[in-house]
């Protein structure tokens, strides 16, 4: 079989990253994006309505000014020699020669000579509510003293006929720190626990049927947990070791 030569770019300025702050800032310098990672940041939509954000309202643009050089699907990043080296999931392989190289994420980068201290994690829990949807009224709770940061009941997708929004589910909104995110204390579960006493304790209850006066506690079960970095350092594994074209945002 014949090996294909690899594609190759040459460009001043590459940015690299995949946080907000990432395509942000490539789309106000109008500079090439490469999205180095599968993750994005939390978002619930509701209903059918536009996904209007910073990220996707970047990307968009960005695309259509052809400066997103490289498919998303990308298996690793390094050098090759003075060139970047991209590698996709499909093992195409891709050099750019540039002049500066903005690093904002170090997902999936091999031989920079940096690393990524990562201090805590903001995660997002998601409950469907399966007892005591149906809230008209907005509920928005704030901690201060814990992991837990932000309850929120968000319009829910399950119901089909939902379409005012009174039918809710809740979203927990956490810090965790690196040293704790796999740890039970701060699972799921213990979110859960939380959410439980906290409703009694504010007396948030399933909305009374109009035949009786007894208060019902909200049931909920966990749906999913999205984790991403919050918190973190990129440093230079040894300062001689740095290419003095890449500068480090974060």
């Amino acid at each position: 079989m014949m090996k294909l030569p690899p594609l190759e770019y040459t460009f001043d300025n590459v940015v690299l990253g995949w946080r907000e702050e990432a395509v942000s800032f490539a789309r106000e310098h109008g500079y090439h994006l490469i999205v180095n990672s599968d993750q994005r940041h939390f978002r619930h939509v509701f209903g059918l309505k536009d996904v209007k954000n910073a990220w996707y309202t970047g990307i968009f643009e960005l695309g259509m000014k052809s400066l997103l050089p490289v498919p998303f699907d990308i298996q690793t990043i390094g050098f090759e020699g003075d060139k970047l080296k991209v590698v996709t999931a499909g093992n195409t392989k891709i050099l750019i020669n540039f002049s500066s190289l903005h690093l904002f994420d170090l997902d999936n980068c091999l031989n920079l000579g940096l690393d990524e201290v990562v201090e805590d994690y903001l995660v997002h829990d998601y409950f469907d509510i399966t007892a005591g949807t149906k809230q008209a009224r907005e509920i928005h709770l704030e901690f201060n003293n814990s992991f837990i940061k932000v309850v929120k009941f968000v319009p829910t997708n399950r119901v089909d006929h939902n379409k005012n929004g009174d039918y809710k589910d809740m979203i927990v909104r956490s810090i965790i720190s690196a040293e704790d995110i796999r740890s039970f204390d701060f699972s799921e579960t213990v979110v859960r626990i939380f959410l439980e006493r906290k409703l009694r304790e504010l007396k948030i209850y399933q909305p009374k049927p109009p035949s009786s006066n007894q208060n019902r506690n909200i049931k909920f079960k966990h749906s999913l947990r999205h984790i991403i970095k919050h918190n973190f350092q990129i440093k230079p594994v040894c300062a001689d070791t740095v290419d003095d074209r890449i500068i480090i945002y974060g």
